[in-house]
């Protein structure tokens, strides 16, 4: 519990934004003060809440801002601006010009400047210190009317001083802190990825990625779910930036807090005024995430452009830099309720719209996290998805709310949401022309057989990944899910390419291997290749179940494209050979791959369970060499030990997997194994994969 001076002087934490209005603009500390001067500004706030002959006394203390005492009385009593004039001329006049007193007078006598229609002081500056015909010899006494003409103790302005001076510098802490972890949250993985261009040896490269980088944190799971399927586990390599990212957090949200010297005019003891910095600094920096955390999930996130870092690994550091900022939030919240409950400004607080809004974004965050476990996206995906948007937009205007009502758009916090909205708004709009471009086209769906079906687009060209809308196929128009593309041309010669390839085909099927050479007519110009997406897609619930019910029918469709083709897409160019490995409707992704460095150097090891899927799609595989086993499973270790060590073919190997997480988890260790001790050739490993 407060005492005396401070039980009263406290509610000024209630009443903050009727404190100050800070001056300029951007955050505070950069571009924008607090209280400037500072000892003007702890004269105005010895004497905020002093009543005055104009006070209504039927306004009971702390109901209004100041303390009960209207604006329109600060603007007017004589009592009130002779005595802040002569304050701030004795302890400010000499350090400061006229013109800076006069300009903060103007500003902040009457706590006015921010909005037009608040009223102006009666005289100003000057003005109101030729007003006093006697120096008055009487200091005012906190609580007490203030009807003359009165001096401020060194006693409050000492302790005003105290609150004042720390504050704005842990303010300004909070905002330097904030930059610290946005700006880092994206120069790091710049800095990391432009290692690439290091001149190291790649056999060296290889070996050290094989540590540091491509494995699983803990075991050898990193696709496949981990922790009873509540999870993925990190490779070491985002393990890093995670952890990165954990400590700076834990850091910054500490660093530069302490408690300042007593009096204080705000709190009554160390532990009052450290929690409720604490509270204000993690508040701010869950903030300052808000950004980073809509960067990281964005489609249209510009590191995917400017690193070699996989859309995969910026979902995940989107859902870790998410639990970070609800912790920060919840942190934020507990810390403030504890020091408003000791104030005794609970009560008076909790009906107030930015006590509430606070609470509705910091609950909507909450709510996010619970809705975004992995069992979830999973197995009801529209469900979490549109529930993470409509929350998301929750917490954006909660948190929106919270700070104007609180501050008016007047401390520099709203500029947090501006940002985090922008990004996640520019992102939906730059959709909105990656699908517009392309128009309204027709798919056509083929059924390969039970599990797979094939959806075929004319008219298009894409890579990577696309997102695809059938506005006609449920009530939900507004859906849309991504697919690899198999093929962007459609007819004989996928990469438009008029040369004869040679075909090897080695198939393993129900233990019989047999091996034949092709070599493929010339395409006929009938048959040279057209701007037509090809689809594989392996049926399961929601949208591939129904587009399987629609099989041998045309719907419209729109295509978002292209996005995330291979990261590392200039180091597997740079390959002298490319291994890639496949497993079901994973030939999907790396179907572009091999047609893109097709050649004796390019072989492709293909498992699948029926040959059905083989068979849809054998005019893209013309002029590959493809190794395929239909029911059985590829000999992985086999595979990779050979190609590794192969010593007739100089120079680096590019091995991309993509299919099933087990294999592909599988593949990893492998080649980080195989990397370390037996490898006598460079490698680029690439894990293509769509995360959730």
């Amino acid at each position: 519990m407060l005492s005396g001076l401070g039980r009263k002087t406290a509610l000024g934490l209630v009443l903050l934004p009727a404190l100050c209005d800070a001056d300029g603009r951007g955050l505070i500390g950069y571009g924008r003060n607090m209280y400037y001067p500072l000892c003007a500004a702890v004269c105005r706030g010895s004497i905020e809440k002093a009543p005055l002959v104009c006070t209504p006394h039927d306004i009971k203390d702390g109901a209004h801002s100041h303390g009960g005492t209207p604006h329109e009385c600060h603007a007017s009593d004589p009592a009130y601006l002779t005595t802040l004039a002569y304050c701030i001329n004795q302890r400010c006049g000499d350090n400061y010009t006229a013109d800076i007193l006069e300009s903060y007078w103007r500003q902040h006598a009457v706590n006015g400047g921010r909005i037009v229609l608040e009223p102006k002081p009666a005289m100003s500056y000057s003005q109101a210190l030729a007003s006093i015909k006697t120096q008055p010899t009487e200091e005012y006494v906190s609580g007490e009317m203030l009807n003359v003409t009165s001096l401020v103790s060194d006693e409050d302005f000492i302790s005003y001083e105290h609150a004042f001076g720390l504050f704005e510098q842990v303010e300004s802490g909070h905002s330097k802190y904030s930059l610290l972890v946005m700006i880092s949250g994206f120069m790091v993985p710049l800095g990391f990825s432009t290692l690439r261009f290091l001149p190291f040896p790649h056999l060296l490269r290889s070996k050290i990625k094989a540590v540091l980088d491509h494995p699983a944190l803990i075991g050898s799971r990193h696709r496949a779910p981990v922790a009873f399927g509540q999870g993925i586990m990190p490779t070491r390599g985002q393990a890093l930036f995670i952890a990165y990212l954990i400590f700076i957090n834990a850091v910054v949200c500490l660093v530069d807090i302490k408690a300042g010297p007593q009096p204080n005019a705000w709190f009554a003891d160390d532990w009052q005024q450290v929690m409720s910095y604490v509270g204000d600094r993690t508040g701010a920096m869950s903030f300052a995430n808000f950004s980073l955390m809509f960067l990281y999930s964005s489609r249209n996130n510009f590191l995917l452009w400017l690193t070699d870092w996989s859309h995969s690994t910026f979902l995940l550091l989107h859902r870790w830099v998410g639990y970070i900022a609800v912790i920060q939030a919840c942190l934020h919240s507990a810390a403030l309720l504890h020091v408003y409950i000791v104030i005794e400004a609970y009560e008076s607080s909790v009906v107030e719209p930015w006590w509430y809004w606070g609470i509705i974004a910091t609950c909507s965050l909450v709510i996010i996290w619970g809705l975004s476990i992995l069992p979830i996206r999973q197995r009801v995906y529209e469900f979490f998805l549109l529930s993470h948007i409509a929350l998301t937009i929750l917490v954006l205007v909660g948190s929106y709310l919270h700070v104007f009502y609180l501050y008016e758009n007047n401390w520099g916090y709203e500029i947090y949401i501006y940002v985090a909205g922008a990004v996640w708004g520019a992102d939906r709009v730059i959709r909105i022309w990656r699908f517009l471009r392309n128009g309204v086209r027709t798919a056509t769906i083929s059924q390969i057989d039970e599990d797979y079906v094939r959806v075929d687009i004319d008219g298009v060209s894409a890579h990577g990944h696309v997102y695809l809308y059938f506005p006609t196929l449920s009530l939900k128009f507004w859906e849309n899910h991504p697919f690899s593309v198999a093929s962007s041309f459609a007819g004989r010669g996928t990469t438009g390419s008029t040369t004869t390839a040679v075909t090897t085909i080695v198939t393993v099927e129900d233990g019989q291997k047999s091996e034949k050479v092709e070599s493929p007519p010339p395409p006929a110009p009938s048959q040279l290749p057209r701007p037509s997406l090809t689809i594989l897609a392996r049926v399961r619930t929601g949208v591939t179940a129904a587009l399987a019910k629609r099989a041998g029918t045309s719907l419209p469709v729109l295509v978002e494209s292209s996005y995330h083709s291979p990261p590392q897409q200039a180091e597997l160019d740079k390959c002298t050979t490319l291994v890639c490995i496949a497993g079901g409707v994973g030939i999907s992704t790396v179907l572009p791959l091999m047609q893109r460095h097709s050649g004796p150097r390019a072989r492709l090891y293909w498992g699948m369970r029926h040959a059905s899927l083989k068979d849809a799609v054998a005019e893209e595989l013309e002029g590959l060499n493809v190794v395929y086993s239909v029911g059985d499973r590829l000999d992985l270790r086999e595979i990779i030990v050979t190609e590794l060590a192969r010593k007739d073919e100089g120079g680096h190997v590019g091995i991309v997997v993509s299919g099933p997480e087990g294999m592909a988890d599988d593949v990893r260790a492998i080649v980080c194994e195989v990397s370390k001790r037996v490898a006598k050739r460079g490698v680029v490993f690439v894990d293509e994969a769509f995360s959730w």
